[in-house]
C-alpha cells in the first residue's frame, strides 16, 4: 500500500463541540499555498515547485521543502532530520502543537487565516478510517507494558490481494510501530518463567488462551530483529515455535541469537513436524487438538543457550514408540550425532584422509564414493578446523583430491579453517582453578555451527591443539572435553571428529592388535571411554607388509602400508581390521578386498571402477571405453585390482556402468568437439563438454 503522510484523515476522535470543514480549509489553504507559506516563513524562497527554507523556525536554508503541485500540495520533508508530513502537521510544528491531539485548534487556526467562519461539525473520523480502502479491520490485538498500559494495538485487514497488518504508537498517536517494538503480553512474560515465542499475534493469542505464555514480535516472521525491544525475556526460558517454513526457521535462528543476547535463561527452537503442512502454527495446532505438551518434549530441537538440566523434561514419552535408526557418516564406522576419534601415529596421513573425507561428504553427491573402508552416507556442510597446515599446504592437498575443482561447485558446503592463517588454534577447554571450564572462543565457534542447517561433519585436528589442559593426565579434563564435544554433535545432529595422536606401546613392538591400537590412543582413559567410537591407523607390521606385497604383487615400499579399525563403540560397528596402502597423491587407499579372497564382488568392482574412471576425468585425463585411450590399454591408471583382468572382463564393467539408470558414468566430449567418447561422471566438465585433455597426458 503506497505510504500515507499524516492528514485529517489520521486525526483521533474528538470531543470538541464545534469543529469547521476540515477538508474544505484543506483545500482552500492548498489553492493559496504560497501565500501561506510566506506568512509562515517571510524567510523562505520558492524555487521552481519546492518552496525552501531552513527548519519549521523559517531560518534560512534549504533543508526543508514543501511541495507546491503534485496530488497534494503542501507535503515537506527536512532532509536534516528526516521529519515530515503533509500541511496540516506542518502548521503544528510551527505552532508549537500536537497534530493530533490539538487538531480543533489547527482547523481554527488555519480557518482564521482564510477568514472562514466556524460551522457545525462533520462526523470526524478515527484512525482505523486511515485505511478504509481496505474495509474493516478483521482482528485487533493490544500491545502493553509490563505493567499493563496499552503501548500499540495492530490491525489486522483482509483484503483481496490477501492480509494486511497496519499498527498504530498509542503513545506518538501515529499509524506506526513504536521504537523499539514491543513483545506482544508482557504482563503474562513479567509473571512467567517458561515462554513461547511464535509469529504473530494469533498464534500467541491461541496459546495464551489454552494456558499458556506466549509472545511474538511485531510483525512475525517479517519483524526487523534489531528493532525489537527483547528485554523483557532476559533469565526466562524461551521456546521458539517457527512457522512450518524456510522464512520461520531463518527467523527462529536471528531471534534467538537476540534473545541470547539479552540474557534468556535458555533458547530453544523446536522443529515442526514434518509432515505438516507449509506455514502451520500454534494456532493451527490448537485448533486440530495437537498435543503440544508431548511434542515439546520428544520433538527435535535445536539448543542454543541450555540453562542446564531440568528433570521433567527427560520423561518416558522421550521414549515412546519405535526408537530412531542410528544413521552414519561413513557405513559402519563414525555414527551421527556424536563425537568419534580419529587416531594416528605421525605420517600416517590422517590430514590427506580426513580432507578426502570432508571433499566426498560436502562434493560428492550421487557418487558411491568409499573412505576409510565404507561408503559414504550423508552429504551436506563440512567445516574443518586445522591447526597444523596453513592456507598453502591445504590448497596443495586439495588440488591433489580435486584436480577438477568440484569443492568449487558447492563452496558454500565446504568450510576449511587453517587456523594458522586465522589467528591461531582457539581453545575449547581451558584449566580454571576450579576445574577444566568452557572458553568464550569456543562458544562462539559453537553458535557458528548451530545455524548450519545442514551441517554433517565437524573435524578438529589435532584435538591437543584445541585443549589448554592436561587432557592426557587428567580424568577430569578428558571427561568435560568430551562431554562438550558430546552436546555440539547432539545439537547439530552432525558427526563431530576429533583426529588424535597415537603412541607407540610400552614394549616399543609394532602395534598387531586393535586392543593394541585402543591402548595406544594417547590421553587418559576418560579420553577414549567419553566418545561414542574410535577408529585408529597405524603402521603395519614388516611381516603383514611382506604377505600383503606377496599376495598383491606390490612393491614393499617404506611408510606406505598401514592397518586400521574400528578400535572402540558403543554400537553396532564395522570391526574389519583393513589393509591400506598410501597411493601417489598420499591418500590411503583400501586393500582389504583384495586380500580376503581373491574377486571382490562386482557391485564392489564397479564402485572401484567409476571412482577410479571419476577421478582421472577431474585431473583432465580420462579414458575412453575402447581403443588406445580405453581402459584396458590404460589399466596401469586404475586401482591394482583391474591389472590382470582380461580385455573383455574390463571393457563389459564400463558397458555396465554405461547402462545404469541413472549412470554413474557417461560419455562426452572435449570442448569445441562434437565425439562422444571421453568417460566422466554425469556432472564432470567432459560429459558438459568444458574442458580439454590436460598437458602431461599419455594418451592420444
Amino acid at each position: 500500500m503506497k505510504n500515507r503522510w499524516l492528514n485529517f484523515n489520521t486525526a483521533a476522535e474528538q470531543q470538541a463541540p464545534e469543529l469547521l470543514p476540515a477538508e474544505d480549509i484543506k483545500r482552500r489553504i492548498q489553492d493559496r499555498l504560497v501565500d501561506y507559506l510566506t506568512a509562515m516563513f517571510p524567510n523562505g524562497k520558492r524555487r521552481g515547485n519546492k518552496y525552501v527554507m531552513g527548519n519549521v523556525k523559517g531560518d534560512k536554508g534549504k533543508s526543508l521543502e514543501v511541495s507546491l503541485d503534485g496530488s497534494e500540495p503542501g507535503l515537506w520533508h527536512d532532509f536534516e532530520n528526516g521529519e515530515g508530513g503533509d500541511i496540516v502537521s506542518l502548521t503544528a510544528a510551527v505552532q508549537g502543537l500536537d497534530a493530533q491531539r490539538d487538531f480543533p485548534e489547527l482547523v481554527r487556526f488555519m480557518a482564521d487565516w482564510l477568514g472562514m467562519p466556524v460551522v457545525s461539525p462533520p462526523a470526524v473520523t478515527s484512525y482505523q478510517d486511515d485505511y478504509e480502502d481496505l474495509g474493516p479491520h478483521t482482528g485487533k490485538w493490544d500491545y502493553h507494558d509490563p505493567e499493563g498500559n496499552l503501548i500499540a494495538c495492530v490491525y489486522r485487514y483482509d483484503t483481496p490481494d490477501g492480509k494486511e497488518f497496519r499498527p498504530w504508537d498509542v503513545k506518538a498517536r501515529k499509524t506506526k510501530a513504536p521504537n523499539p517494538r514491543p513483545l506482544y503480553n508482557q504482563p503474562g512474560i513479567k509473571n512467567s518463567t517458561d515462554v513461547w515465542l511464535v509469529e504473530g499475534e494469533k498464534a500467541a493469542q491461541a496459546l495464551i488462551d489454552n494456558g499458556y505464555c506466549a509472545t511474538t514480535a511485531m510483525n512475525g516472521a517479517k519483524a526487523p530483529v534489531e528493532k525489537t525491544d527483547w528485554s523483557p525475556l532476559k533469565d526466562k526460558r524461551v521456546m521458539i515455535w517457527p512457522d512450518h517454513d524456510e522464512a520461520g526457521l531463518a527467523y527462529a535462528h536471528s531471534a534467538a541469537r537476540a534473545i541470547d543476547d539479552i540474557g534468556a535463561m535458555s533458547v530453544v527452537i523446536l522443529k515442526p513436524p514434518a509432515a505438516k503442512p507449509e506455514k502451520w502454527d500454534a494456532a493451527d495446532a490448537l485448533e486440530e487438538g495437537f498435543s503440544i505438551d508431548e511434542w515439546k518434549i520428544t520433538t527435535d530441537r535445536k539448543t542454543i543457550k541450555s540453562a542446564g538440566l531440568c528433570l521433567k523434561d527427560w520423561s518416558a514419552l522421550r521414549y515412546q514408540g519405535k526408537a530412531p535408526e542410528q544413521h552414519f557418516l561413513v557405513e559402519g564406522s563414525f555414527p551421527m550425532g556424536v563425537v568419534s576419534i580419529l587416531a594416528a601415529m605421525g605420517d600416517t596421513g590422517k590430514g590427506m584422509l580426513t580432507l578426502k573425507l570432508a571433499l566426498e561428504v560436502a562434493c560428492g553427491e550421487g557418487f558411491l564414493a568409499e573412505v576409510l573402508g565404507g561408503r559414504i552416507q550423508q552429504h551436506g556442510t563440512v567445516v574443518v578446523f586445522t591447526a597444523e597446515d596453513d592456507q598453502a599446504e591445504v590448497h596443495r592437498r586439495l588440488e591433489k583430491l580435486d584436480p577438477g575443482n568440484h569443492r568449487l561447485d558447492r563452496p558454500d558446503k565446504l568450510l576449511i579453517v587453517p587456523l594458522p592463517n586465522a589467528g591461531g588454534p582457539f581453545p575449547m577447554v581451558k584449566d580454571t582453578p576450579d576445574g577444566p571450564a568452557t572458553t568464550r572462543e569456543f562458544t562462539q565457534i559453537v553458535r557458528q555451527l548451530q545455524q548450519i542447517e545442514d551441517l554433517k561433519l565437524v573435524v578438529f585436528d589435532p584435538l591437543s591443539s584445541f585443549v589448554h589442559a592436561d587432557v592426557n593426565a587428567d580424568p577430569a579434563v578428558g571427561s568435560y572435553l568430551t562431554g562438550l564435544l558430546a552436546n555440539l554433535a547432539s545439537e547439530t545432529g552432525a558427526a563431530v571428529m576429533v583426529v588424535h595422536h597415537m603412541r607407540k606401546p610400552p614394549s616399543m613392538r609394532p602395534i598387531d592388535s586393535a586392543e593394541q591400537a585402543r591402548d595406544a590412543i594417547r590421553g587418559s582413559s576418560a579420553l577414549v571411554d567419553g566418545v561414542r567410537m574410535a577408529y585408529a591407523l597405524w603402521p603395519a607390521e614388516d611381516t603383514h607388509v611382506q604377505q600383503v606385497c606377496t599376495t598383491l604383487n606390490l612393491i614393499p615400499e617404506t611408510r606406505s602400508f598401514y592397518q586400521g579399525a574400528v578400535v572402540k563403540s558403543n554400537g553396532p560397528a564395522d570391526r574389519t581390521l583393513r589393509t591400506y596402502k598410501r597411493n601417489s597423491v598420499g591418500l590411503l587407499e583400501d586393500l582389504t578386498r583384495r586380500l580376503k579372497g581373491g574377486t571382490p564382488s562386482n557391485y564392489d568392482m564397479l564402485v572401484q571402477l567409476s571412482e577410479a574412471l571419476r577421478t582421472a576425468a577431474e585431473r583432465g585425463h580420462p579414458m575412453t571405453h575402447t581403443g588406445v585411450n580405453g581402459v584396458f590399454k590404460q589399466r596401469h591408471r586404475l586401482p591394482d585390482i583391474f591389472h590382470p583382468m582380461p580385455r573383455h572382463r574390463l571393457e563389459n564393467l564400463v558397458q555396465e556402468l554405461l547402462n545404469e539408470k541413472p549412470p554413474r558414468i557417461v560419455k562426452g566430449t572435449l570442448k569445441d568437439s562434437k565425439e562422444l567418447k571421453w568417460l566422466d561422471s554425469p556432472w564432470g566438465d567432459f560429459a558438459n563438454g568444458k574442458r580439454v585433455i590436460a598437458p602431461g597426458a599419455d594418451l592420444q
